[in-house]
């Protein structure tokens, strides 16, 4: 197993549950452009996808629409404190104290803003573990492989060998692999379901189920 010493996570559904918030801001634009609300389940695709995505899959809305939906999701989310009405995952900070204290570099590569995951990373006390936060454009055009990619270009990270990024979403496992760095999928978020099984993919080193095992796949 290659020796990692910069771990990336995924924000939303990985570090923090910041589905509460996420949910009541996409029914109340829902709510406000006519639409009818949606269930918890569909809601749950709203967690890790590029936010024009989530209109486009979780709601079905016709491509001309979506932009404004986008906006309105964002000023609802903005002006409602939203963005705090999450919680951290049990023993995150433990980990993350725990790999900051034996010498790894951290990072956060998110779908999530820039400005916005350092507001609730800050919220939560957890911005101090990180050397880097790496999100969203406005438009909405990075992918997460960009946002990985971003994210070890700030670090001036050459060697992609030493890197982990540990996510919920097939689109984390996905960027990871299209960067070519190793990944380690979570259980406890919104895109993979418990006792779900990525291995016998090259890269990826397998699922946990709480926190504190990811100390696991680098011991």
């Amino acid at each position: 197993m290659p020796m990692h010493n910069i771990i990336l996570f995924d924000l939303d559904g990985t570090l923090i549950d910041t589905s509460p918030g996420i949910f009541s801001t996409a029914n109340g634009t829902l709510r406000k452009l006519g639409f009818k609300e949606l269930s918890d389940t569909q809601l749950r695709k709203f967690v890790g996808p590029p936010l024009a995505a989530c209109f486009r899959v979780a709601c079905g809305l016709e491509e001309q629409i979506i932009s404004h939906a986008c906006d309105v999701y964002r000023e609802i989310y903005a002006q409602t404190g939203a963005l705090f009405d999450a919680e951290t995952y049990q023993n995150v900070p433990e980990l993350l104290s725990n790999l900051v204290a034996r010498g790894f570099t951290l990072g956060v590569a998110t779908l999530k803003y820039d400005s916005l995951a350092v507001e609730v990373l800050t919220h939560f006390s957890l911005q101090e573990y990180f050397s880097v936060v790496s999100g969203a454009d406005l438009d909405g055009k990075l992918t997460k492989a960009d946002i990985i990619r971003n994210a070890l270009t700030t670090l001036k990270c050459t060697d992609y060998q030493r890197v982990l990024m540990v996510g919920d979403t097939p689109h984390d496992l996905d960027g990871a692999l299209e960067v070519g760095v190793d990944f380690v999928g979570v259980d406890w978020g919104f895109g993979f379901s418990k006792g779900h099984s990525i291995s016998g993919q090259k890269g990826v080193l397998g699922m946990i189920d709480t926190p504190l095992s990811l100390l696991d796949y680098i011991d």
